[in-house]
């Protein structure tokens, strides 16, 4: 986990460097979107016996200059003892794909996808690097949020659909913010108040709101996948679900040791395509 958290430090760090070398001077940045990340292994297409260990990070990292934000698709490949800047990297609702350069030069390309693996995400695909071809695997390490991080979430939300904010709210109980305090916006005071209570209902509730359109986020996966575990009839779990099962169609022995969850919302998806 330690070799995880400096791969985390370095890629904010080549998120700032890349944003200085524009000529910006006060920059600021934090991960925000996080696509594959994780510890793992490649395995040569040619022979079985040839493998090498990996470390990935690709993600999405937010970056404040001059109070405008722009979010930049960053990542790294450690393979072996050799590390690769990862370029042009697209972070997908499960699925990831980037180029492989070595200074200045391209060396391979990866795609990746997520599968579930009981409470876990294993991202698996090809790897191509210097010429030969990898079938890659990388469990995924899990991201656990502090409260601050899942109160910005919510805060963005609500910033961008102030009136599904309420809705959600009134759905689960009073709005948190009525009546408003002057000189103090509604998100603002939700974002204080879920930083503080971060397992109040209607906390959650807007963090799952959140994840519902935001599943190129591993961490709102796992969000959404811990509620599914303990009731697989949620309507975000049928969001989740058509991500999975687009990979699992990709590779339709998965689904055999898929988690129950996923299997009965499968079903579900299914069903109606079954009677048409």
């Amino acid at each position: 986990m330690k070799k995880l958290f400096v791969l985390t430090i370095a890629l904010v760090f080549v998120a700032i460097l890349v944003v200085q070398q524009s000529g910006a001077q006060q920059v600021n940045a934090r991960i925000w979107t996080r696509g594959a990340f994780g510890n793992g292994i490649a395995i040569s297409q040619s022979d079985s016996m040839d493998f090498e260990l990996i470390r990935i990070g690709v993600a999405g990292v937010k970056i404040t200059m001059d109070e405008n934000e722009t979010i930049r698709k960053i990542g790294i490949l450690h393979f072996g003892e050799d590390k690769y800047r990862l370029r042009n990297a697209v972070i997908g609702n499960g699925s990831v794909t980037a180029d492989i350069y070595y200074n200045a030069s391209q060396v391979g390309s990866l795609a990746l996808d997520a599968y579930v693996k009981g409470d876990r995400e294993i991202w698996a695909g090809t790897l191509t690097l210097n010429g030969e071809n990898y079938n890659a695997y990388v469990i995924h390490a899990s991201k656990i949020l502090r409260p601050v991080e899942k109160a910005r979430r919510i805060h963005e939300y609500c910033k961008n659909n102030p009136l599904r904010c309420r809705a959600v709210m009134k759905a689960v109980g009073n709005i948190i913010c009525d009546p408003e305090a002057e000189n103090v916006t509604c998100r603002d005071k939700i974002k204080t108040f879920c930083e503080s209570n971060p397992d109040d209902r209607r906390c959650k509730a807007l963090r799952l709101a959140y994840c519902r359109t935001h599943l190129e986020d591993s961490t709102c996966r796992a969000e959404i996948r811990g509620v599914c575990e303990n009731n697989a009839t949620e309507n975000a779990c049928d969001v989740l679900g058509e991500v999975y099962n687009r990979n699992i169609e990709k590779n339709p022995q998965v689904v055999r040791k898929a988690p129950r969850w996923l299997i009965t919302v499968r079903n579900r998806i299914l069903s109606p395509q079954a009677a048409a």
